[in-house]
């Protein structure tokens, strides 16, 4: 929203220059995103909370800036006297839904003569962002920001009767509305129809066949409030966002009614020449209510950490417009304004105290909370997520955010094929998100594919979030916590030192267990040649557990769907079961002495079979007695001539890390020698000459 200073000064009269009005507002939680100088004016752009549509108007937030300078709110003017014939008996208004129309008031100004407003009013409207139509619709856009009560004018000529009814749309029920489009309305929406059609949508838009024209003379003003959500879901299903809807869907005040008709009137005698007729029209069958709330000043220092004095609570509601009366039992009778609709609890009382006292009173402190504390799992799973973002995001991933919706069978391969169907939505928003994703994978690579086709060389993509595993009929799904990557390009940045090379398998595969291990240190996991059937059935992998539950998948997408996808690089991938993950409970820290004598390695170039892991050869290394702790690592891995087709080398390195003396050859020979006897009894593994 946009804000007029000298507009806000008619209303408040401070003294204070555009910068700490500006300062005043945002310390109030009214931030001002920019000051704008304009002719002979400074426009502020306004945040407006969306609990806060009393300052969607200037003289809601002229009452803010009156409360933070010590100024009065001055009143508004008092309309011209009015003349003529009486309005009351001749002019009929009848609402037939008050559920969604509460309250509805006309009045009548005649002899307007339309035409172009004085430059004050163009110069206003244009520090507000609007521009200038001619002074009577100018009138009812200046009433509109300053009280945050739209308000709309009919040729009352057009009118027949005149008779206003209040209700909802017939079925098939058109209208061709201000913007010249002509719209098909539905039952649930509220219109003003005159005794035949409907001549306006209500709160959002007015009808083409009753708008002010230049040959207008007699206006019939509308001051209505509607119930907020009628008026959010017609405009949202219509498509049609006007300043009115805007504010009508928040929440006017009910009470400000006359005080929008009082000023309509006022505005169109001061710029259009018109003369008020007697009397006003105003149907409000149950009047809206706002209880009073009780405060207790306990409860202030306990939800701001400091008791402000005695003296300071009540002054400070006051100064708000709230009514405030002490009761018997110590407590604060606190009276609520129509226009605060935000304030409907204890608590948020707690918060004006705190708005008009100063957030910097508040302590750093934080008090000791009565919340039990959680398990240590639930307690890590509430930090898991920024963890593996932190992680994904040093290894050079940017994130992405996905639809938690995908196609009907998008994120068929990527699961296990056990799995049951996609869950389906009732209501989905598109064709392409009917189900709910099982797997994060189908995002990342439309991400992938989207980026490299706008011609992004090197992509590196991650995604931490939710899957959703259907369960039994009638069950909730169990909605696992996961992180995807995606990776197409180079494996490093290029650098002139080193020529740059594709990233890999084990690329993607060394992102996998650096999450595994950052989360969980020191968890044990078994790394298998096998993946889901979207990967390339030779270049995946897996991870499982000890128990045998799968906690983590990878690799290069299968040569079909990389041909589906048009793409010319490979593209890899990975996707980690956090949940599972972080359910695995984490090796404690041992703390290991620094070792006072030199460690000693020996390599073992082994032959073996093709079909053979060197999980399965590091178990039987680790079962053989070692003299000294012992570290097992692949440091090469060969196939091809004079090896046979099925073979592989593969060289290991031993490294031995005494503590407290040097190892004996005998010792070291030994225990190679050990080594060497048990691989080839349990694996059928030879040395390489």
């Amino acid at each position: 929203m946009l804000a007029s200073i000298q507009w806000l000064r008619a209303l408040c009269s401070f003294e204070e220059d555009a910068e700490q009005v500006a300062h005043a507002l945002t310390a109030r939680g009214l931030t001002v995103d920019a000051v704008i100088p304009s002719a002979g004016d400074t426009a502020l752009e306004l945040d407006i909370p969306a609990n806060r549509p009393d300052c969607l108007g200037h003289r809601g937030v002229a009452r803010e800036l009156a409360a933070a300078f010590g100024r009065p709110l001055l009143p508004p003017a008092p309309a011209p006297a009015p003349g003529g014939d009486s309005i009351e008996g001749r002019v009929r208004v009848e609402i037939e839904d008050p559920v969604l129309c509460p309250r509805y008031s006309a009045r009548v100004v005649r002899g307007v003569r339309v035409g172009p407003s004085p430059d004050w009013v163009v110069r206003r409207l244009e520090a507000c962002g609007l521009r200038s139509v001619s002074n009577v619709v100018d009138a009812s856009n200046l009433v509109m920001l300053e009280l945050a009560n739209p308000i709309h004018f009919f040729d009352l000529a057009r009118v027949p009767g005149p008779a206003i009814v209040v209700r909802r749309a017939r079925d098939g029920e058109r209208l061709r509305m201000l913007d010249g489009v002509e719209r098909k309305l539905e039952p649930e929406m509220l219109v003003i129809a005159d005794r035949e059609r409907a001549i306006a949508l209500a709160g959002v838009i007015g009808g083409a066949e009753t708008e002010i024209g230049g040959e207008t003379r007699d206006v019939l003003i509308e001051a209505a409030y509607f119930e907020p959500s009628s008026i959010r879901r017609t405009a949202r299903r219509l498509g049609v966002a006007t300043d009115a809807s805007h504010r009508f869907e928040r929440g006017v005040d009910p009470e400000g009614v006359p005080l929008a008709q009082e000023l309509a009137v006022k505005l169109l005698a001061e710029l259009a020449g018109g003369t008020p007729a007697p009397g006003i029209v105003d149907v409000y069958p149950e009047p809206v209510v706002r209880p009073a709330l009780t405060l207790r000043p306990g409860r202030i220092a306990a939800l701001l950490g400091y008791a402000p004095a005695a003296g300071e609570i009540g002054p400070a509601l006051e100064a708000l417009g709230l009514q405030v009366a002490p009761a018997s039992d110590g407590t604060l009778r606190v009276g609520i304004p129509s226009w605060r609709v935000d304030l409907t609890r204890e608590a948020d009382l707690v918060e004006e105290v705190a708005r008009h006292l100063g957030y910097e009173r508040i302590p750093s402190t934080v008090g000791a909370s009565a919340v039990p504390l959680q398990d240590q799992p639930a307690r890590e799973s509430l930090s898991v997520e920024e963890r593996a973002r932190d992680v994904l995001a040093h290894q050079g991933f940017l994130e992405a955010f996905n639809y938690a919706m995908i196609g009907a069978d998008e994120d068929v391969g990527f699961v296990a094929e056990s799995a049951r169907p996609a869950l389906p939505l009732e209501n989905p928003i598109a064709e392409p998100l009917s189900h709910l994703r099982r797997s994060l994978l189908p995002g990342l690579v439309r991400s992938a594919d989207y980026n490299l086709r706008r011609g992004a060389g090197d992509v590196r993509l991650y995604e931490v979030g939710r899957v959703f595993l259907p369960r039994g009929e009638g069950e909730f799904p169990d909605e696992r916590l996961r992180a995807g990557v995606v990776w197409s390009g180079t494996a490093a940045p290029p650098h002139w030192g080193a020529p740059s090379r594709e990233a890999g398998l084990h690329d993607v595969a060394g992102v996998v267990e650096l999450l595994i291990e950052t989360l969980r240190p020191g968890l044990e996991t078994e790394r298998r040649a096998e993946g889901p059937s979207a990967l390339h059935p030779g270049r995946a992998a897996s991870w499982r557990l000890p128990s045998g539950e799968e906690l983590a998948w990878g690799g290069a997408l299968h040569p079909e769907l990389r041909a589906k996808h048009d793409l010319d690089r490979d593209l890899l991938m990975a996707e980690i079961d956090l949940e599972r993950l972080v359910a695995q409970r984490a090796r404690p820290a041992m703390y290991r002495p620094l070792p006072r004598v030199p460690a000693v390695t020996r390599d073992l170039s082994l032959i073996l079979g093709r079909e053979r892991t060197f999980a399965e050869v590091r178990d039987v290394i680790r079962a053989v007695p070692c003299p000294a702790p012992v570290e097992v690592e692949v440091i090469d891995r060969y196939e091809g001539q004079p090896l046979g087709a099925d073979r592989v080398s593969l060289t290991v390195r031993l490294t031995l890390s005494p503590q407290e003396r040097t190892l004996r050859d005998e010792e070291t020979e030994g225990y190679r020698t050990a080594v060497i006897e048990a691989l080839r009894r349990d694996l059928h593994v030879g040395l390489r000459g």
